[in-house]
């Protein structure tokens, strides 16, 4: 929403929304929980002529939840959007609890704070800021700086980072991005060169960086063949050790399709290769405890997932969707369902559910990786100002 201009073409722009998730979740075992979890978002941009742009959001989220184990971030972030736990890549964290119980937390978000300026060869952006990398519709291996979970339901917006940004027009279609990610700490500085360009009808993309201790190489490809949209990416992560040499090094890749049957539906099929994962259910508590899964780098502990979705449109106000992710090796799988109407412009009722297939845990250990979740609930209103 414009709130203000001026001779020059100067202009401010303010708008932002209101969520209330209510989810529910009961496991195999009888336990059950739910939680509430209420986010106010405020962003604003300043455009300078044509030679400066400032974008800010902050965002305040309240989360009240049944049992503590509710109230640890994870659920909020894997639901209601990806602004909650993520990859760490900020410089300061502007961020932090205001106030908490055993069953709730109050806390506050500084998710946006770029400043940028336009160049005669580019657009030189400083701040937190974010990108979205990637052709993976469930899964992006490319996307390490602010990646969405894949059974996320709100995929609005994305967890703020702080970097550098040059992107340097070398085209009508190609364009190369140069980033540096300052750390608290000048040795886990990171950087990262990203081409892309289209080939043929084929857009495409090339890209090398340093993530912390970790350097990796990525690659993805879109296009079409014929009806059918084909879309492909991969990423090579190698850790480099502070005493030296190579840590963990694993190769993560997405290969997958879009078929449009009809004019009000659409169909994904996609299969992920998880290099970081394993087929060993005994080992699945070791991955999804690891550091990079708590940081949110990497999702899911299973090593091959196959991945289908249909969504259908029914009007302007009604669609509906359905999703599956099964992990083959086990065998198990999630179907996550979804409705969406709008009930005005600026009011959006969102309404679903999340349902496991395969073996529960038994004796305190998973025997298999989406098996061990539980069957979950969820509706959610949003109010925005546009």
């Amino acid at each position: 929403m414009e709130v203000a201009k001026d001779e020059q073409g100067s202009t401010l722009e303010v708008s932002g929304f209101y969520k209330n998730l209510l989810f529910a979740v009961a496991t195999a075992n009888g336990t059950a929980g739910a939680m509430d979890a209420q986010l106010l978002r405020v962003q604003s941009r300043f455009l300078f002529e044509d030679a400066f742009e400032l974008d800010v959001a902050w965002q305040l989220q309240f989360l009240l939840a049944t049992d503590p184990a509710f109230v640890g971030g994870t659920s909020l972030s894997g639901t209601i959007g990806g602004t909650g736990a993520g990859p760490q890549r900020r410089l300061f964290a502007g961020e932090g609890q205001l106030a908490a119980t055993g069953t709730s937390v109050l806390s506050h978000n500084l998710d946006r704070l770029a400043l940028k300026m336009a160049l005669p060869f580019g657009d030189l952006t400083i701040g937190r800021q974010v990108l979205s990398w990637g052709t993976g519709r469930f899964f992006n291996p490319t996307d390490v700086l602010s990646p969405f979970p894949p059974t996320v339901i709100d995929r609005e917006v994305r967890r703020g980072f702080d970097a550098v940004r040059l992107a340097i027009a070398l085209g009508d279609t190609t364009q190369l991005d140069l980033l540096w990610l300052p750390q608290p700490s000048s040795e886990d500085d990171g950087g990262v060169a990203r081409f892309q360009t289209n080939l043929f009808g084929w857009d495409a993309s090339i890209s090398a960086g340093k993530y912390v201790r970790d350097f990796v190489i990525g690659f993805d490809l879109v296009g079409d063949v014929g009806p059918v949209g084909v879309h492909a990416e991969g990423a090579y992560t190698i850790e480099w050790l502070k005493t030296g040499g190579v840590g963990e090094h694993f190769f993560r890749g997405v290969a997958g399709a879009d078929f449009r049957p009809h004019e009000k539906v659409v169909l994904t099929l996609e299969y992920s290769f998880n290099g970081y994962g394993t087929t060993d259910p005994a080992r699945y508590v070791q991955v999804l405890s690891s550091a990079r899964a708590r940081r949110g780098e990497v999702f899911g502990a299973g090593k091959h997932i196959v991945a289908a979705a249909a969504s259908y449109r029914a009007n302007d106000l009604l669609s509906g969707s359905l999703a599956v992710l099964c992990n083959v090796a086990d065998p198990s799988a999630l179907a996550i369902a979804s409705v969406e109407y709008s009930i005005a412009q600026t009011v959006l009722l969102r309404a679903g559910a999340y349902v496991p297939m395969g073996r529960p845990p038994e004796g305190g250990q998973l025997r298999s990786e989406y098996g061990s979740g539980g069957f979950g609930g969820f509706a959610q209103l949003g109010v925005y100002v546009p």
